[in-house]
Parts: structure tokens; C-alpha cells; sequence
């Protein structure tokens, strides 16, 4: 699809929304509904990601210290391990 007839495409699916959104009290709060657990997902997903990344960091400057923090990770992943048991 060209960019053109993408932006068309784009534009007329947003005035078909907004029209319903106007026309139908329904429609509207479907609209927020959806806006508002978009975000809400959108915020879970950065939060756990975030959380990802800094284990991952911290793992990663502990392997680059000395041994103790070895047996850091060591008990991080036993931790881990323990409340991924079902």
C-alpha cells in the first residue's frame, strides 16, 4: 500500500469513528474503555519490562564484581526459581 492511500485509509477510519462516537452514547464509551485499558496495559507492560532490565543490569555488574555478589545472583535465582514453582 502506497503511503497516500494508507493516510486516506487512516483518516476516513478515523472520521468513521469519530462520527459514530458522536452519534452513539455506546460507541463513546467503548472508545474510553478501550483508550483507558490500552494505557493501562501500556504502563503494566513498561513496569515489567523496566523490572526485566534491571535485574538483568544487575546481574550483568555483579557477574564483573567480585565473588560475593556471585552468590547474590546465586540466591537471586533460587529466589526466582522458588516462586516460579507452580
Amino acid at each position: 500500500m502506497r503511503r497516500q492511500n494508507f493516510i486516506k485509509w487512516t483518516c476516513g477510519i478515523v472520521l468513521v469513528l469519530v462520527g459514530l462516537d458522536l452519534y452513539s452514547y455506546y460507541v463513546h464509551e467503548l472508545l474510553v474503555s478501550l483508550a483507558l485499558f490500552s494505557i493501562a496495559f501500556l504502563l503494566l507492560a513498561l513496569i515489567v519490562l523496566a523490572a526485566i532490565l534491571l535485574w538483568w543490569a544487575s546481574v550483568k555488574l555483579a557477574s564483573k564484581t567480585v565473588p560475593a555478589s556471585r552468590r547474590v545472583i546465586a540466591f537471586s535465582r533460587r529466589l526466582i526459581a522458588t516462586y516460579a514453582r507452580p
